[in-house]
């Protein structure tokens, strides 16, 4: 990028440019950027960060990297805007892995034969039929994923979806995503 006079500008430039309040320098800094930034973004897998997302989190990252950057400390703006987006995306990364781990008293064990007790009343019908709804259920919690079977538990306890997101510690699409697994799941099963 040149200015008026033709003259190339640097990066050391554009950073004073940006703290002198010089308009478009940001906008021109980060573009110039870009395609490292969407390099990074091909580099890691983000499950809940589309490309429009990881870019407002690296026009963040890069606004506070201008505001930390040190050139007396001879390290150069470009490398020192890559760690600092390289951090950002392993934060995203933990972030992620950490709301996919869920606290042990939060835990319900679908697995036991006692969950299949509870989605349905042994009493408000015939052996025979108590007999197959159990197998039915049984059949249906074995297609669900984990965190599918985590989620019916959870509804079926009488939770919403956002408060089922909240104590997963994930996104609500997460769980409607999941919500809408399960019933098709439970259609073809009984459809």
């Amino acid at each position: 990028m040149t200015n008026l006079l033709g003259e190339y500008l640097t990066d050391e430039k554009l950073l004073d440019d940006i703290k002198a309040h010089v308009p478009d320098s940001f906008k021109v800094l980060y573009g110039r950027y870009l395609p490292l930034i969407r390099k990074m973004k091909r580099q890691y897998y983000f499950q809940d960060v589309d490309d429009e997302d990881w870019e407002q989190e690296a026009r963040v990252v890069m606004w506070r990297t201008i505001r930390s950057y040190n050139k007396s400390r001879g390290v150069a703006f470009c490398y020192f805007f890559k760690l600092n987006l390289r951090n950002h995306a392993y934060d995203l990364i933990r972030r992620e892995n950490a709301a996919k781990r869920i606290k042990v008293d939060q835990r319900i064990n679908i697995d036991h034969e006692s969950f299949t007790d509870e989605l349905a009343d042994p009493g408000s019908c015939p052996p025979d039929d108590w007999t197959i709804c159990q197998e039915s259920i049984h059949e249906f919690l074995s297609t669900c994923s984990k965190f599918e079977r985590r989620i019916f538990a959870l509804i079926h306890q009488g939770c919403n979806a956002q408060e089922v997101a909240d104590q997963l510690e994930c996104d609500v699409r997460k769980v409607t995503s999941a919500l809408d697994r399960c019933r098709k799941k439970l259609n073809e099963l009984f459809g």
